[in-house]
């Protein structure tokens, strides 16, 4: 929380002597896990917080680069009901759903912005995860602190206000397991929805 705090800090500082643009945005994901990359998705109520802060640079009229900092609940939020019959000796009834962990990341999305009003944005992005919760009976560890994948989404603009949404997936395996009988391998990828509504300051 600290280096997010001086970030912003050196951020808000340098705004003041620079024509581009600074803002602030909070929101929500619809966060779940796929099976690769656009794969099998399991879904289930997993709501979690996104806040932070934006910077918009012009490249031309239509384009401009706009890196976000942004603290991100992400994961499998909600608690699988009834017994898991899973066991990774012998194998089981285990789906992807079932793979309830509260992840947490701090993530700067490399989004470029094209037209302005009404817009489309795109970009990679590259997430650090700063928390880590298993709530169920799979107690694997995440296999890699640093996320990557991409960013899509589309968004307009009133006055000041900014609203925007998109989709994420994630290209960095985060959990793995086999099933027993076919041995197929199941590699679980972050992957979310989100909506957000930013301010920008100038």
């Amino acid at each position: 929380m600290k280096k997010f705090i001086a970030i912003v800090t050196i951020c808000c500082s340098l705004s003041t002597f620079s024509q581009d643009k600074l803002g602030a945005f909070t929101g929500f994901n619809y966060s779940y896990f796929t099976d690769g990359i656009a794969g099998q998705i399991l879904a289930e109520e997993s709501f979690g917080l996104q806040l932070g802060i934006v910077y918009e640079k012009e490249l031309s009229p239509k384009v401009h680069f706009r890196p976000k900092l942004a603290f991100s609940q992400q994961g499998d939020r909600t608690k699988t009901k009834g017994v898991i019959n899973f066991d990774p000796i012998v194998g089981g009834d285990f789906e992807l759903d079932q793979i309830d962990s509260k992840l947490t990341y701090l993530n700067i999305p490399l989004d470029f912005k094209f037209w302005n009003k009404i817009y489309v944005i795109a970009g990679p992005q590259l997430g650090f995860l700063i928390q880590e919760k298993q709530m169920g009976e799979f107690n694997q560890k995440a296999k890699s602190s640093v996320d990557f994948g991409f960013n899509l989404g589309a968004g307009f603009t009133v006055n000041k206000l900014f609203f925007e949404i998109g989709i994420y997936q994630g290209f960095t395996e985060v959990y793995q397991y086999n099933y027993f009988y076919t041995g197929n391998s199941v590699k679980a990828q972050n992957g979310y929805a989100k909506f957000t509504v930013g301010y920008m300051f100038k």
